[in-house]
């Protein structure tokens, strides 16, 4: 009887030993990787340095962590997300307005940060004469077709109780309004984000519309492909709270995101300085209150025939912090 209860004694320690041990082990890798499109501005995402906290949550999902780009702009981007070369990228809501109207991006939105209004507007050089809305009328300004640059300007023009044709709009890609605003092609140039640096920077242009005096709210957007998204729930649950903590990563470390971002931009240290600062926006999930300001937007650029159709944003929107990943498959 002696012998029979040392047995089970011994087999009972081995299964306690070996239960410790697999709680001791970490997740065990999968062939999952969460491609991300990377674009040239200041966000967490392109920010983020390897075994960073967005890497170690996705790492400590059992995924990895890999990262494409940088891509010019959104629109781009969404192209490589539509063709499921990426899963996640970021943008501004105006860009994903545009996105949305053809129908063949399936995406939605999962997180989002207000719109960096001291870094985003209108610049000129100050012998463009422009200071101010008003100063627009008989001026030449280029604007990306359909996204922020094309928004901006017509809030602009509201702003100075003017109309569409009191100005002239010049449509050209981000990359190629840089040269031109060079070129003196244009007077003034409607940008955000890394372009407002460089064509201050390169061309000694100043923000002489800044976004928050036309009342914009082009949220940056943080966008996941649905297909990805309804596979690996838990990966983009992980991936948002990742994102919070690099921009509290980048607060207290302004230091290094100013050279992080001088590197990015290939600009000077106050300039990089002055966007480490200001940028330092906080991730939020996407709510209620959100998606009826997303779909006024909408509205709005549908109204002055930015976009050719009307766009429902709200179905295309999820909230990060709603995502349980107790309850979803992996």
């Amino acid at each position: 009887m002696r012998k029979v209860s040392a047995i089970l004694l011994s087999l009972a320690m081995a299964a306690g030993l070996a239960a410790c041990g697999n709680q001791a082990e970490p997740a065990q890798k999968s062939d999952v990787t969460v491609r991300v499109g990377i674009l040239r501005g200041a966000d967490p995402m392109n920010l983020a340095q390897k075994e960073g906290p967005l890497e170690k949550r996705i790492e400590a999902a059992g995924a990895k962590l890999e990262r494409s780009g940088s891509f010019p702009a959104f629109a781009p981007a969404i192209e490589a997300l539509t063709a499921g070369s990426i899963d996640i990228t970021v943008g501004s809501i105006t860009a994903g307005i545009s996105s949305l109207v053809g129908g063949t991006s399936d995406f939605k939105i999962f997180a989002r940060q207000e719109s960096d209004t001291n870094n985003t507007g209108i610049v000129a050089r100050p012998e463009s004469g422009i200071r101010g809305p008003s100063d627009l009328k008989g001026k030449k300004v280029a604007v990306n077709r359909g996204g922020t640059g094309e928004y901006l300007l017509f809030k602009a023009i509201d702003k100075a109780g003017l109309q569409p044709d009191d100005v002239e709009f010049v449509y050209l890609p981000p990359t190629e309004a840089g040269p031109a605003f060079g070129a003196g092609k244009v007077d003034a140039w409607a940008t955000w984000g890394a372009f407002t640096s460089l064509a201050k920077e390169q061309h000694g242009a100043q923000l002489v519309i800044p976004a928050s005096v036309i009342d914009t709210q082009n949220d940056v957007i943080y966008v996941v492909r649905t297909a990805f998204l309804n596979e690996h729930p838990h990966l983009v649950r992980e991936f948002f709270e990742g994102l919070r903590e690099e921009v509290n990563l980048s607060a207290k470390n302004l230091d290094q995101t100013t050279k992080l971002i001088q590197n990015i931009q290939n600009v000077s240290e106050q300039v990089a300085r002055q966007q480490a600062k200001e940028g330092v926006i906080p991730v939020d999930s996407v709510d209620d209150t959100i998606r009826d300001r997303w779909q006024g937007i909408a509205d709005y650029v549908f109204g002055k025939g930015i976009i050719p159709k009307a766009v429902d944003v709200k179905s295309h929107t999820v909230d990060a912090q709603s995502i349980e990943a107790d309850n979803l498959a992996s």
